[in-house]
């Protein structure tokens, strides 16, 4: 199932029946049809209850045999025994696909697994399905949202993300959104017991709007083909995997979730190395390599120049950076001579990486120090570390009057260099009294993001999404030859 046309219903639906609404609206069908209507969904609504006429404010059919058209989209979010019924109903109705948010099928045992497999017997051939188990889709160009998403970017962007998780789903959002990133399609897909992760990325293979793909897999149910797939997107497309269930423990987890068999850790090592994607081991992995495969479309360079404020920031650098595999190669005796004319001799260094000394510098001695760097042919990167610091005069009690300058300078430098930037900002305290700290972090981040600096909260994770990115470009390219 590879042609757009074919998924049109799913992702652009003109209509859209929601099955589990009720007078309670707190129930699942209920607050998902107040979502969709708070998210701007411009095509018709069909609440589906016998009960009652009326649901905010839509007209309410006892089923969707009485709906008057056919439906491009239903929504179930009625109790598993009874969703056999419903797909009858979404056969006779014409419905074009159908997404079940409900749970309680092969994840969940012997009787949810014949539900399940009468389910796809209903449907083979007539209608479409995401899940079950699932949260759905969510398309902004659409107007489709999903739970909880009523304040989800409306904006359409460049990101799809396939998901057999749901509540991952939710919060890639969330967090992506952080750094700036905007989504063409996000699908949380559950069992997948028709439409499965084979299929979402052959869609997204050849969808203009995406640009970078994102997934959390717990199994595949045709390896072939999605290895296939995933190769063939090479160069093209970055894709990038956290896949669930590779340890002991985890394949456990994986059955009880989504009832999908995980796969051992050596033949996923494998496929990662056949296929040019990429690995991310977990959450903030996945998230912050799909954040700056966005920032630098283009790639960026192993040779690291690292600049901070404290020796440490030079062994914790050096440390991590060697650990996943960037280069921090010595300053040359030309880079060294200058920095030695305007660096203090005592408490600094001029080798990379560069300590200035203090992390509150100067700020006209902050810019020289970067543009000798970025000026210096033998790094392609600049990361930045303990340069930027909030909420210091609370802390300490020392005021910093500089941290403004310091930010102004770094993005009119960025302005002037076609060398990526990282620059850590991390958090000084997570106490609740001094949260207020957290918003000119945040504002800072903004400020950078949009001058085309990409930012993390550690070192740790900068050097890994930099490693990321240079994984996929060194691989891609020869292979592109």
């Amino acid at each position: 199932m590879g042609k757009l046309s074919e998924f049109e219903p799913i992702f652009y639906p003109k209509s859209v029946a929601v099955v589990g609404v009720s007078a309670n609206e707190e129930k699942a069908g209920n607050r998902f049809l107040r979502v969709m209507t708070e998210f701007g969904f411009k095509g018709k609504l069909y609440p589906i209850n016998s009960d009652t006429n009326e649901i905010l404010g839509l007209k309410a059919y006892p089923s969707l045999r009485h709906v008057p058209e056919p439906v491009d989209l239903v929504n179930v979010n009625a109790p598993a025994r009874s969703v056999p019924q419903i797909i009858e109903d979404c056969v006779a109705n014409g419905a074009r696909a159908a997404e079940i948010f409900t749970a309680g099928f092969s994840e969940a045992s012997e009787d949810g697994r014949r539900l399940e497999d009468e389910i796809v017997r209903l449907a083979k051939g007539r209608l479409r399905i995401i899940g079950p188990n699932c949260f759905g889709v969510y398309c902004p160009r659409g107007g489709l949202t999903l739970l909880p998403g009523p304040k989800y970017p409306k904006e359409s962007g460049s990101v799809a993300v396939i998901s057999q998780s749901g509540g991952w789903v939710t919060d890639f959002i969330w967090a992506g959104s952080g750094h700036g990133l905007r989504f063409s399609k996000v699908i949380s897909y559950g069992n997948a017991c028709d439409l499965n992760e084979t299929d979402f990325l052959e869609y997204l293979a050849t969808d203009p709007e995406t640009k970078v793909i994102a997934a959390y897999m717990e199994g595949v149910k045709d390896g072939k083909r999605f290895f296939e797939l995933a190769k063939s997107l090479l160069g093209k497309k970055p894709l990038i995997i956290w896949k669930g269930g590779l340890s002991e423990t985890g394949k456990r987890a994986v059955d009880s979730h989504t009832g999908s068999l995980a796969g051992e850790r050596v033949v996923w090592e494998g496929f990662f190395k056949q296929t040019g994607a990429v690995m991310a081991d977990g959450f903030e992995e996945l998230l912050d390599t799909t954040a700056i495969f966005s920032h630098f479309p283009h790639g960026a360079g192993r040779r690291v120049a690292v600049v901070g404020g404290g020796g440490g920031v030079g062994v914790a650098a050096s440390d991590i950076c060697e650990r996943v595999g960037l280069k921090i190669p010595a300053s040359s005796p030309e880079v060294m001579e200058r920095l030695r004319a305007i660096l203090p001799p005592v408490g600094t260094s001029v080798r990379n990486p560069v300590d200035v000394g203090a992390p509150m510098v100067p700020s006209p001695l902050f810019q020289e120090v970067l543009e000798i760097l970025l000026s210096w042919d033998g790094i392609d990167t600049l990361l930045i570390d303990r340069m930027f610091f909030y909420g210091i005069p609370q802390l300490v009690g020392a005021p910093d009057t500089d941290t403004e300058k310091r930010v102004e300078v770094l993005t009119n430098v960025a302005a002037g260099t076609r060398k990526p930037i990282l620059a850590v900002l991390g958090e000084l305290s997570s106490g609740i009294d001094m949260i207020d700290i957290e918003v000119g972090r945040r504002e800072t981040r903004q400020r950078f993001r949009e001058a085309g600096i990409f930012t993390l909260p550690s070192i740790h994770r900068a050097a890994k999404a930099l490693s990321n990115l240079c994984y996929y470009y060194e691989t891609a390219l020869p292979r592109n030859r």
